[in-house]
């Protein structure tokens, strides 16, 4: 008898974690309606949605590199009703960098599981000269500062994977931030901009489509979608790396509870068809860490990339 009234005074006194969730659930997005983060939002809001037997919301919050979004999350009430689809841009990169980002990742969200893994893909125009890294690097050589690489954001991976092949060939390609990835790669088919590195669906259909070339991988491994295309690493520039990630994050100090079981039911749902075969159809490459091995992550990640920011210039603080 004393143990029943042990347990039911634990379910009266967190009765969110015995019914969560009781409401609609907000997914904020940083990143544009659109945008390949988006898309990815949607598809796994969709499943939640059905999951769950309640709506999960996406908000798009876009701006300063996704940091408005994420401080959003920061900010919300810690009770499972505000979570958040965010990159390793706004988690890692932008920590090291000015302007400086009004929380910190380490301490004020809870991480629930880095779900997927780019293969970023280096891009030019289909009519243009360049056929290959080489070819692209000499015709940087022989026009400096001529060239432009469109990006998405300060610090994201196509910024800083482009600023890393700059001061990795010795050449100068001039930086063109875009807010929008449809009107990117729209300027990138019309020759507005030369070459760009990227990953996602729009980026895959005008691939497909032959509106842009594909000359490297800029993953450590080969595209399965793209078998023939070489790394980077293979290219000339040996260990060359520049991958994006993207993740669910919480509010700190949600119940661990809620975090798990918003872990379990996202990973179930990545690995559930159609889902499974449309993100690998983007390039991406699920991944589901558990809330503690994503924790851990982060500060890795941190110390790791103040490492490569320090000698591009991009280290602020």
């Amino acid at each position: 008898m004393r143990a029943l009234l042990v347990v039911l005074a634990v379910l009266t006194a967190h009765p969110v974690l015995a019914a969560w969730p009781e409401r609609p659930v907000t997914l904020i997005v940083p990143f544009a309606a659109g945008a390949s983060p988006d898309i990815l939002g949607r598809m796994l809001a969709e499943r939640l949605s059905t999951t769950w037997a309640q709506p999960v919301l996406v908000q798009n919050l876009p701006g300063a590199s996704a940091t408005i979004g994420v401080d959003r999350v920061a900010k919300a009430a810690p009770d499972g009703y505000t979570l958040g689809l965010t990159g390793d841009g706004a988690m890692v990169v932008r920590v090291s960098m000015d302007p400086p980002i009004p929380y910190d990742p380490r301490r004020d969200l809870s991480p629930i599981s880095l779900l997927v893994r780019t293969r970023n893909l280096l891009v030019v125009q289909p009519g243009g000269p360049v056929h290959s890294v080489a070819e692209l690097v000499a015709l940087a050589r022989a026009r400096p500062g001529q060239l432009a690489y469109a990006h998405s954001g300060l610090g994201f991976s196509t910024h800083l994977g482009m600023e890393m092949l700059k001061q990795a060939a010795g050449v100068d390609i001039t930086a063109i931030p875009y807010a929008n990835e449809g009107q990117m790669l729209t300027d990138m088919a019309q020759g507005r901009v030369q070459v760009m590195i990227g990953s996602g669906p729009g980026l895959m259909r005008r691939i497909r489509e032959g509106e842009l070339r594909t000359i490297a991988v800029t993953s450590r491994d080969r595209a399965p979608l793209l078998p023939a295309v070489p790394t980077l690493a293979e290219s000339g520039f040996p260990g060359f790396e520049a991958v994006a990630w993207f993740g669910l994050v919480a509010p700190a100090a949600t119940p661990p509870s809620i975090l798990r079981k918003v872990r379990d039911d996202a990973v179930a749902a990545m690995a559930a068809s159609p889902m499974r075969e449309r993100v690998e159809e983007f390039a991406l490459v699920p991944v589901g860490t558990t809330p503690e091995e994503f924790a851990s992550l982060i500060p890795a990640e941190i110390e790791r990339m103040q490492r490569v920011l320090e000698p591009l210039g991009l280290r602020a603080r």
